[in-house]
């Protein structure tokens, strides 16, 4: 796809799991590197989004916010984007498919601002969901007003498509472990490729 840029979101603080989780080996290969493998085919524009301080051995671009958490890295990873659309993954999805940035793509109409899978629960993914530039102005204005919830910035737009995971998973078009995220070391230790 040309006309969509692609950012996996490497500059969280691992607090929960102990580490840098980024560089944990799945396999062999670390975190980053897995979700890299997977999504580098699907953009001629794909980064890493990290803290200035970090380094990695692929294309990266350094966090233009502190500490505004995921947020901030959205509203980065936005602004360094060369296209107007920006597809965000965390970097700890082991089981990440490929085929949910299609599926968020078909979703786009002329007005859409974000597109956002969502559980039955309610309980949304906006770490692995679709972003237009034309939010950044509204982004920046949140982030200055010390707002970092997602959830939050969300409600502030006008035009959020939320796609049904469930439906998305009863239809065969991504496997029921694509969102699985690893956030602790039981996390990990549960993997089927670990």
């Amino acid at each position: 796809m040309t006309d969509l840029s692609i950012a996996i979101l490497c500059g969280g603080d691992s607090s929960r799991f102990g580490e840098d989780k980024t560089l944990v080996e799945v396999d062999g290969v670390p975190l980053y590197k897995l979700v890299w493998s997977k999504l580098e085919k699907k953009s001629d524009d794909v980064f890493l989004q990290i803290d200035p301080k970090d380094e990695y051995d692929l294309p990266a671009r350094p966090d233009l916010v502190s500490e505004t958490g995921p947020l901030g890295a959205i509203y980065s990873a936005l602004t360094h984007a060369e296209h107007d659309w920006l597809f965000v993954s965390a970097c700890d999805l082991p089981y990440l498919d490929t085929r949910i940035v299609e599926e968020l793509y078909s979703e786009v109409e002329s007005e859409t601002e974000a597109v956002i899978p969502r559980w039955k629960s309610g309980y949304l993914e906006p770490l692995t969901a679709l972003y237009h530039k034309s939010v950044l102005p509204r982004l920046k204005n949140i982030l200055e007003g010390g707002t970092r919830k997602i959830t939050d910035f969300l409600d502030r737009l006008d035009e959020v498509k939320e796609v049904s995971v469930e439906g998305l998973i009863e239809s065969g078009k991504i496997p029921p472990d694509c969102f699985y995220n690893v956030n602790t070391q039981e996390d990990l230790e549960d993997l089927d490729i670990y």
